[in-house]
């Protein structure tokens, strides 16, 4: 199957079954737009029904990883997010959580929101030294997604993913190596090429024993998964159509204008 064309992602099959797929919006620090949401909906869908495809590896194109949900220029009127764009959030979820082919994670630059929170429904997860992680979603007056509320309090302990969701903090890719979210941190020259190492490591193995010992790890944890995702789709539709996220992208959006004003 020939790798889909899309708008904002790119999909291709690389050397010894890689399929690499890159977020491809780096004027806008790879923002989920979405038009990405939908765009990364498809590709991995078809890196899963693709044969070819043993490894799956997702990065960002330019200086960023991802900077999580794009919710500027929002409607004036009506939910901040849309419930079709919930509803594909909430099955690029789904697609990860059943997957039963390896996903690498290789976070080439700041990771925020979407980009830290999800990156724990990836199998293997490696960054450069000087990323940056962090989850913004109270102060936009949101709530967690990408199951956010189960895996990093499963992962790291109540107190470091309240840091994380309910604090804002930010935490370097070495804290959070540390605390059991990230695999390795890679230097930065050549860092794709070693991810891709990995890849091409893991896609070597016997396919039918690699699948089966994948799936051996994640029946204790998939139902907990999907329940989580429910859930939090939920509260980003509830969340969604109150005043507090309006509220905060427009002071958000007040104060950038303020800072480019000052600066004339």
């Amino acid at each position: 199957m020939t790798p889909p064309k899309l708008e904002t992602v790119l999909a291709s099959v690389e050397k010894d079954g890689i399929g690499l797929i890159k977020f491809n919006r780096p004027k806008n620090a790879n923002a989920l737009a979405p038009q990405m949401m939908s765009d990364l909906l498809k590709a991995f869908a078809w890196a899963l029904h693709e044969p070819e495809v043993k490894v799956v590896v997702l990065t960002g194109e330019g200086k960023f990883f991802c900077a999580g949900m794009d919710l500027i220029g929002v409607p004036d009127e009506g939910p901040v997010l849309s419930d079709q764009a919930v509803d594909t959030l909430s099955q690029m979820h789904q697609l990860l959580i059943k997957a039963e082919k390896v996903f690498i994670a290789a976070v080439n630059g700041p990771a925020v929101g979407w980009g830290t929170s999800s990156i724990a429904l990836f199998d293997l997860v490696y960054s450069v030294p000087d990323a940056i992680f962090f989850t913004p979603f109270v102060k936009w007056g949101l709530c967690a997604e990408a199951c956010s509320s189960y895996t990093f309090t499963k992962v790291m302990g109540r107190q470091k993913a309240s840091a994380l969701i309910l604090a804002g903090e930010r935490m370097t890719p070495q804290e959070l190596e540390s605390a059991g979210l990230l695999t390795k941190v890679l230097p930065r020259d050549g860092f794709l090429e070693e991810v891709m190492k990995v890849a091409r490591r893991v896609a070597a193995q016997p396919e039918a024993a690699l699948r089966y010992s994948k799936n051996l790890m994640m029946e204790p944890v998939r139902e907990g998964l999907l329940v989580a995702n429910e859930r939090e789709c939920e509260g980003l539709r509830e969340r969604g159509r109150t005043s507090e996220p309006r509220e905060a992208i427009a002071a958000f959006e007040r104060e950038q204008k303020e800072r480019r004003g000052a600066k004339l």
